[in-house]
């Protein structure tokens, strides 16, 4: 049976309550409340919650202020700030201080606030991390990272589990006392970008009303995280290429330099050597970023691993207390490994939830798969077919053309004599 995580979500504004619960009532595994005046509620009552999702600006209260009278009560879940502005500063403190644990800027991605739920919950992570050679040697090459400065690049597939990964290395680095900020770069736009990533002095323009830290200097002696950084504006990579030569940032509206010590990761599902290539991303900042790139490969080319990882996330969602374990076909099974899985593991832990909300009874049957599963696998078996007929016709073909003459007919092929007489045999061209 799956453990339920209770979630606390702070926010004064009720859209931002209503698309928490919209990202976690769909799952029996999250018990959310949601309160939006956080000076009408007994802090004591907090102690019972598992994981604290908590807005950074609200009337009477700064998030970051709350969440340093909730810990010196003994809270010893998992805090997290989200805030659309850069005012950095209590932020920061808090970082240092303990108080918050993760910082998310606003708007935030679904699935990636889900998967930080999960992963603070204790639940384990969306990376099996010893299920796989493949998988091992990705963290492998992780932990060693975590043991430098050096820039990271991390490309893989969506749903692959970057910034879990990206996570990881922070958390294995001497940075990991520091903060960790998350900038969702496809988010931010050419006009807002140089203010939210650098900060700004009041009065620099218009609706600058005070003085702004930015994300880099937010994660000063910790890590940031450029999510999606192949969609940061062509005008705004070279103030980035210049913080990440020079260590330094200057705010908008001033021109002094300050200090910044921070380590940068970078991720993308696109490749940002492509992007380079046709003129969207420099190469210089590429250079930059692409020091130490890690791979982490999708799900279709690690198709032994969808068995382990099927009962684990099965056992994960699993509410019924009178069901212990949850059983499969066999049929279901085969099903899964000719999938082709676009939305790699995240896809597979969404199906495995699915599947825990609607079965009746602790067994998964053919009659249980959603149509898209079975009619993407019906698709590749097709196409499977429709190559083997190919290859018959190229190999009645050859031998046709070559007069019933086997060498020449392999030679026509680019095979050998041997395989041609195994794929003869194979499709009943021979006796």
């Amino acid at each position: 049976m799956a453990n339920i995580i209770n979630l606390l979500c702070i926010d004064d504004e009720l859209s931002v309550l209503n698309s928490y619960q919209r990202v976690f009532r769909d799952s029996a595994q999250y018990r959310i409340t949601c309160i939006n005046d956080p000076l009408l509620f007994e802090l004591n009552e907090v102690l019972e919650y598992d994981v604290i999702i908590c807005d950074q600006r609200m009337p009477g209260v700064l998030g970051s202020k709350l969440l340093k009278k909730i810990c010196e009560l003994g809270y010893q879940g998992t805090k997290i700030i989200c805030s659309a502005y850069s005012d950095f500063e209590d932020v920061t403190s808090a970082f240092n201080q303990g108080h918050i644990d993760y910082f998310l800027s606003k708007p935030w991605d679904k699935n990636e606030i889900r998967a930080l739920v999960n992963k603070s919950s204790s639940n384990g992570s969306i990376l099996n991390v010893n299920s796989s050679d493949k998988i091992s040697q990705v963290y492998k090459l992780a932990e060693k990272a975590a043991k430098t400065n050096v820039s990271v690049y991390v490309q893989g597939e969506t749903g692959t589990g970057k910034e879990l990964l990206t996570h990881y290395i922070h958390d294995c680095s001497s940075r990991s006392k520091g903060p960790y900020i998350t900038v969702n770069c496809a988010t931010l736009t050419t006009d807002l970008f140089e203010s939210l990533m650098f900060g700004h002095k009041k009065g620099s323009f218009t609706g600058a009303t005070e003085d702004s830290v930015g994300f880099y200097q937010a994660a000063h002696g910790g890590t940031l995280f450029l999510d999606e950084v192949v969609d940061i504006p062509m005008a705004a990579q070279a103030k980035i290429l210049r913080a990440l030569q020079e260590n330094t940032i200057t705010r908008v509206g001033e021109t002094n330099n300050i200090p910044v010590d921070v380590r940068v990761i970078s991720a993308s599902a696109k490749s940002i050597e492509e992007a380079a290539s046709e003129g969207n991303f420099r190469e210089d900042l590429m250079f930059r970023l692409n020091v130490y790139p890690i791979h982490i490969p999708p799900l279709r080319e690690r198709l032994h691993e969808i068995d382990t990882l099927f009962s684990q996330f099965m056992e994960k969602y699993n509410y019924h207390e009178n069901w212990p374990y949850i059983s499969c076909d066999s049929e279901v099974k085969r099903i899964l490994m000719r999938y082709s899985w676009p939305g790699n593991i995240r896809e597979l832990e969404n199906l495995c939830n699915y599947l825990c909300a609607v079965l009746d009874e602790p067994r998964v049957t053919m009659a249980d798969l959603p149509g898209y599963v079975l009619e993407d696998t019906r698709f590749i078996a097709r196409k499977v077919n429709e190559r083997r007929q190919e290859n018959q016709i190229t190999v009645e073909q050859a031998l046709q053309q070559c007069d019933e003459n086997k060498t020449q007919a392999a030679k026509l092929l680019g095979i050998s004599r041997m395989t041609l007489w195994r794929r003869m045999k194979k499709q009943g061209l021979v006796e």
